[in-house]
Formats: C-alpha cells, sequence, structure tokens
C-alpha cells in the first residue's frame, strides 16, 4: 500500500481534528499553480475537507509580486537602506514597501507571541538580563584590545529582539510605537 508523502502542512482549520498538527497523513497535494516566483501547491485535509494554499499564514500569501523581490526589500532595510531607495531600485512605490514592511512585522509578532507564550520572566528579570549582556560585551571589548563598538542605539538590536516585546533598553517598554 503506498504511503502518503508528508508534506510538512498543519491543517489551519480551528474545527478540525487535526488543526495545527503536523506529518498525521491528513494532508495531501491536490493541484499546482504557478506564480511569478514559481509553482505553489494547494493543500486538502481529509479529515475535515479544507483546502488552502501552501502560503496561507505567510508573508507571501496573496501577493503579487515575486517573493525574492518581497525578501530583497526587507533586507535592504535591515541594513538601513532608504525607502525611497528600495523603491527606485526595486521598481516599485514607497508605500508597497512600507505594506511589506507591515506584514513581515505582523507576522514576526504572531510568531514571538506564540514562542514567548509560556516564557516565565518577570520585567525585574528581563533588566537584569540587559545588564548582563552589556557587562559580556564590555568584557569582550576590553579583551580585544580595549576597542568597543559605538553604541548604535535601536538600529544595533536584532528583528527577533524588536519583535518580541522585549525591550533591548532596561525600563523601556516596548511597543511597536517606541521602536
Amino acid at each position: 500500500m503506498r504511503k502518503p508523502k508528508e508534506w510538512g502542512q498543519p491543517c489551519p482549520n480551528p474545527d478540525c481534528s487535526h488543526y495545527r498538527l503536523m506529518n498525521r497523513g491528513n494532508i495531501s497535494a491536490i493541484s499546482t499553480y504557478m506564480i511569478q516566483s514559481g509553482k505553489r501547491r494547494i493543500f486538502y485535509c481529509n479529515k475535515c475537507d479544507h483546502c488552502f494554499a501552501e502560503t496561507r499564514d505567510t508573508v507571501f500569501f496573496d501577493l503579487r509580486t515575486p517573493e525574492d523581490k518581497v525578501m530583497m526589500a526587507l533586507k535592504m532595510l535591515l541594513v538601513k537602506v532608504g525607502l525611497t531607495d528600495i523603491g527606485f531600485v526595486l521598481g516599485v512605490n514607497e508605500e508597497t514597501v512600507l505594506m511589506w514592511l507591515d506584514r513581515a512585522a505582523q507576522k514576526a509578532h504572531e510568531i514571538n507571541t506564540h514562542l514567548l507564550r509560556d516564557l516565565p520572566v518577570t520585567e525585574v528579570q528581563l533588566d537584569e538580563m540587559w545588564s548582563f549582556i552589556k557587562r559580556k560585551h564590555a568584557q569582550q571589548a576590553e579583551a580585544d584590545g580595549g576597542k568597543q563598538r559605538p553604541e548604535r542605539g535601536r538600529a544595533a538590536v536584532g528583528m527577533d529582539q524588536l519583535c518580541s516585546g522585549v525591550s533591548p533598553h532596561p525600563g523601556d517598554v516596548c511597543r511597536p510605537e517606541n521602536v
């Protein structure tokens, strides 16, 4: 008997008995379609009869722009390239780049909220953690010959810290409007 391929896709239907459960043999690829970035699949859950796209719940869902172009814009934003410059290089409008950034930020927030949901850390513990990190960086700089990298403010913070709701500055409350 032929075993179904494990697609690594959970069922996105909240009413399904296999909701968000992966590799249970309930997901089948039933068709493909072409987009500018290549071929995409449509999946089917045999437990709830629900069909869904491969890119559902991603930044790329329902975009008509090639994924490579969106990724390039987001990478350029990370290295501080201006919106006007990104728009010029990629041939898109500044508002489009902002829309892509907003979609990416929303997904990053959803992921971090899920990953940090059961993290038993208080604000005092977070302050202590940042103090420890700063002290370790200072010790490392002294060990490297006293060269300390200049403080770059919030721009030096990684995307995972920026979107996690964890402030890199003790005492700050990290909200999107403060970033």
